[in-house]
């Protein structure tokens, strides 16, 4: 199950950041995968040069970071491992351009000076293993909570599934158009905002609302009556935050994962 705040079709609280990512997605997608897919260390850091305003933006490392997941939990094993090392590369560009309080696009070529050192190269790589053990172990994890998940909705009945509208969850994702329930499958609120935008208005509302009325889609306010975005699952808060760090549209967080701190950099390196 799904929440959101607003009682108009789609996504509407943290609208900014999701509306931000989505466009992100929307616009740079192609530009992403082909970063992503690159194996040579040249090639990257003539592409990551040239254009870093795209592959540096803060959304590049929530892609990576997702690509990664869906990649490993889908059994793509070497591609999440390619994935994996760009995806470190621009962690550890942004790390660097922090430290410095400079722009990323301005500590592309001190990064790879400095990773053609071996003995930061060495570093490099051993955090890239260690990320490529996260995402494994968070991929087992999450496919185990989709199991369990799936198998607490098939144990109920019919009756015990009928949502606060009169309808049936079960039925009314079976008759979503497959953008759609692959956003409420992968519980992502990006791809679902995506998915909605590219229908005709009524249409939209129209799902949504058969989503709210069966529970898949759930509306709330607070107490100072300001709407906000409850829990991705349906009865447990923590659950709802890991779902949360792990998909936001290709668009979640998991600090665990995306916040691996890079290694510390020779002592005799320079930026």
């Amino acid at each position: 199950m799904m929440s959101n705040s607003s009682s108009s079709f789609g996504p509407e609280s943290e609208k900014e950041s999701v509306m931000s990512y989505a466009k992100f997605v929307e616009l740079h997608d192609a530009e992403m995968e082909d970063f992503l897919a690159m194996v040579d260390f040249q090639d990257i850091k003539k592409v990551l040069h040239e254009n870093g305003s795209v592959l540096l933006h803060e959304h590049s490392q929530s892609y990576a970071l997702l690509s990664c997941l869906e990649d490993e939990m889908n059994g793509f094993h070497d591609k999440m491992k390619r994935t994996a090392r760009n995806s470190q590369i621009l962690s550890h560009i942004s790390e660097l351009a922090t430290s410095l309080k400079r722009h990323p696009r301005d500590v592309v070529l001190p990064f790879f000076d400095r990773v053609s050192n071996s003995s930061f190269r060495k570093s490099f790589d051993e955090a890239v293993d260690s990320f490529i053990d996260r995402i494994q172990k968070r991929a087992v994890e999450k496919r185990k909570e989709m199991d369990a998940e799936s198998s607490k909705k098939e144990s109920l009945s019919k009756e015990e599934r009928i949502g606060p509208g009169g309808l049936d969850p079960v039925e009314v994702f079976e008759s979503l158009p497959e953008s759609l329930q692959d956003a409420f499958e992968k519980k992502d609120v990006a791809m679902l905002q995506v998915a909605l935008e590219a229908m005709p208005i009524d249409e939209a509302q129209k799902h949504m609302a058969r989503c709210e009325a069966s529970g898949l889609w759930v509306s709330k306010k607070d107490d100072d009556d300001k709407q906000v975005v409850e829990s991705f699952s349906e009865d447990d808060d923590d659950d709802a935050q890991d779902d949360d760090d792990d998909t936001a549209a290709k668009g979640g967080d998991d600090d665990d994962l995306k916040n691996a701190p890079p290694p510390p950099p020779p002592e005799d390196s320079q930026a």
